[in-house]
């Protein structure tokens, strides 16, 4: 907490420096003034947290200089001083929000008290303003996935508009990229300093979608700024990573194409190819392009992740339209390639013997079978368990507070069941497992970066950098200091 002391009085302002700097180590006292002019320039220089404030003093008084300050720094909170026991300064001083009215000659407890008192007051009213910022975030981090998964699922509707435009005012033009083969941590931390435009990501996997929003009005211009970030972010990703591109456009109803585009373009880069960035190869062989969508497909189901399969479906359905003149042929061929899914599938050892390929005929139907092919893994496979879907949850979240009832209702369990399951499948408490992944990043962080200690607390999900310490120290019998001392 930062004082200043405001007394036209030397050896009052003094022996209140000396008894509070003695008594509450935790506390400076970084200004003096000896009148209410003074007291406004040392609260703009140091900005403090509590000011000791005269009444009467030359020029301007105590009341004037509180109003003035008040005016700058509304957080700043003010314990009055005054020899005179006088219910109209008081009451002048509650209105400008004054609490604490102390008289001279203080008395040394009584004005440790009164200090101790703001300060309670003071970090009660700081944690309330944190919770409700995180809440914010949280709801805003909450309606940008809402928006992204809108757009690109082509389900705009007037809340969306308004959705969008109360997210990005100033957005004129917007295009999507589809980011193969990085994870969304590594994603975020290039982003940050590889460009200033307004962007979401969401999360599928491996593969990153990223809607980039801009101000410029000028489609030619975007597109090029967007084939640069590409190109910019293809030198700091891993080596393996591809990056579809979509084409800018301004009706929010149209951004849907962009990510189209970009998905598209992600499955026709591969190792093959000489560059790991672009737009979309419309000149493409079209067999080229129908097998990488197969297999693109076929990739996602076999993950489980239904949704991103139906958008590659969508993309190779109309591929498929365009190849062929007849829907009877698009209807075959579809049929033929997913008869050689469902046999790998279940070569895998997962049963799909009860869903009948030949009875789809329209995109629809398709569609509907990939959901149940997608289904019957998750239902059957390992990887999508209760304990694994636990597993994702705390690897995606380990930067956030969160609960062991959080993810037991995540996953759909009663704590009590969850936590014993947990135990019995991974050999290891819930408490333990997510400490050991967060020590497990932080020591990453702790070899590959230069951020402070303090700031690889917070990145692992410790808001206490001291308790981090402790916990590391215990988990690797080093400090964190040690760790990177002795490994780099």
């Amino acid at each position: 907490m930062k004082i200043i002391i405001v007394d036209d009085e030397l050896i009052e302002r003094k022996a209140m420096k000396k008894f509070i700097t003695e008594s509450l180590t935790h506390m400076e006292v970084v200004g003096e003034a000896a009148n209410g002019r003074i007291a406004i320039e040392q609260a703009r220089l140091h900005k403090p947290d509590i000011m000791f404030m005269d009444i009467h003093m030359p020029g301007i008084d105590g009341l004037e200089a509180i109003r003035q300050i008040l005016a700058e720094l509304p957080q700043t909170k003010f314990i009055m001083v005054s020899a005179y026991n006088s219910f109209e300064y008081a009451k002048e001083a509650m209105k400008q929000g004054v609490k604490e009215y102390i008289l001279k000659p203080s008395n040394k407890q009584e004005t440790l008290e009164s200090l101790l008192r703001v300060e309670k007051e003071i970090k009660e009213a700081r944690q309330i303003e944190e919770q409700t910022k995180q809440q914010l975030n949280e709801t805003e981090k909450l309606v940008k996935q809402q928006l992204i998964t809108a757009i690109t699922q082509n389900e705009i509707t007037a809340d969306t508009e308004q959705m969008y435009r109360s997210l990005y005012p100033n957005a004129q033009m917007g295009f999507f990229q589809v980011i193969t083969g990085c994870d969304i941590t590594t994603l975020s931390n290039t982003l940050k300093h590889k460009t200033d435009l307004p962007h979401i990501i969401k999360a599928q996997g491996d593969k990153q979608t990223v809607l980039f929003l801009s101000e410029k009005k000028s489609a030619h211009h975007l597109k090029a700024d967007a084939l640069n970030l590409a190109r910019a972010l293809s030198h700091e990703l891993p080596s393996d990573t591809n990056i579809g591109i979509g084409s800018p456009f301004a009706e929010l109803d149209k951004l849907s194409i962009s990510y189209q585009q970009a998905l598209l373009a992600s499955t026709q880069l591969t190792k093959e190819t000489s560059v790991s960035y672009g737009f979309p190869l419309l000149n493409e062989k079209e067999d080229s392009t129908a097998k990488k969508l197969e297999k693109s497909i076929q990739n996602e189901i076999t993950a489980g992740r239904v949704d991103q399969a139906t958008d590659y479906f969508h993309l190779y359905y109309d591929h498929l339209t365009k190849q062929f003149d007849q829907n009877e042929k698009v209807t075959q061929h579809i049929r033929e390639w997913a008869i050689k899914i469902k046999q790998a599938i279940e070569e895998e050892g997962i049963n799909l013997r009860d869903l009948p390929i030949l009875q789809a005929n329209t995109k629809d139907d398709f569609i509907h079978l990939l959901r149940q092919f997608g289904e019957k893994i998750i239902l059957q496979g390992e990887g999508n368990d209760a304990i694994s879907k636990a597993k994702t949850y705390i690897h995606d979240h380990y930067k956030e507070s969160f609960s062991l009832e959080d993810v037991a209702a995540y996953v759909e369990l009663t704590p009590t069941y969850f936590t014993k399951m947990f135990k019995e499948q991974t050999k290891t408490t819930f408490i333990d497992y997510v400490t050991d992944y967060r020590i497990e990043k932080s020591q990453e962080l702790l070899l590959q970066t230069n951020l402070s200690l303090k700031e690889i607390a917070y990145e692992v999900g410790y808001k206490d950098p001291n308790y981090y310490s402790r916990v590391f120290k215990k988990v690797t019998n080093l400090s964190p200091k040690q760790f990177r001392s002795t490994t780099k």
